[in-house]
């Protein structure tokens, strides 16, 4: 199974209709892998597989096939323009309402599909592949984004101020979350993680740019009191 994923907040978000509309996937552009997904290539999957054919497409999260963490089928599944919408009405599930809760917040800011490609033209020289039918079998909300455990192993030293004000606002968002008392424990250790891979990535953006050897001590690199103080003030 191949994997696509697409950045961008969800569309619309119903918390009194327990409605969400995302975007999952988008055509006709140079994606990551050099490939480019044709207009027409989810046409057919839809029809045969989508809420009007035989139902089959799920709406996960991180691509887990688990009646866990599942969220639900999408009740409408349409290509607007050059993007794949998607329409889900939540369970009332413990993780339904944690799901309703990270999309409400912000916290989903990804999301991607598992497909399998049954028609596709090779590019010529060094161009794209271009998918022309594809064999959709769900669509994932990713939390914290791809391969959230992967370190900054180094940086530019001109790249660090444009990256620390994003992990910054992720750090906000989180703490304001958290003091909500709106989730379920699992999902407040979710946070809780979410927060340590943050304070890595602070850490290793610092000593990135440091001799081999002298490594900053995390106390005093981060004033991680400080920061904390700020976002909760």
């Amino acid at each position: 199974m191949d994997y696509k994923n697409i950045e961008g907040q969800p569309v619309d978000v119903d918390t009194t209709g327990r409605r969400v509309k995302v975007v999952i996937s988008e055509m006709g552009s140079v994606d990551l892998d050099n490939d480019i997904i044709e207009q027409t290539a989810y046409n057919r999957t839809l029809d045969q597989r989508g809420p009007k054919g035989a139902n089959l497409i799920w709406h996960l999260t991180d691509h887990n096939p688990s009646m866990k963490t599942a969220i639900g089928k999408f009740s409408e599944l349409y290509v607007k323009g050059n993007q794949l919408v998607g329409i889900t009405d939540i369970p009332k599930t413990t993780w339904g309402n944690d799901m309703l809760e990270f999309y409400k917040s912000g916290h989903i800011n990804q999301h991607s599909v598992g497909f399998s490609t049954i028609e596709a033209e090779d590019g010529k020289g060094e161009g794209p592949r271009i998918i022309k039918q594809i064999k959709l079998y769900e669509g994932s909300a990713v939390l914290w984004g791809a391969n959230p455990n992967t370190p900054t192993l180094e940086a530019p030293k001109g790249e660090i101020k444009e990256l620390i004000p994003a992990l910054v606002k992720e750090l906000d968002l989180l703490i304001k979350s958290m003091k909500t008392g709106k989730f379920t424990d699992e999902a407040f250790e979710l946070m809780e993680i979410r927060i340590k891979q943050l304070q890595d990535k602070f850490l290793n953006l610092t000593s990135s740019t440091l001799p081999a050897g002298n490594a900053p001590d995390p106390e005093k690199t981060i004033p991680w009191n400080n920061v904390l103080l700020n976002i909760l003030n």
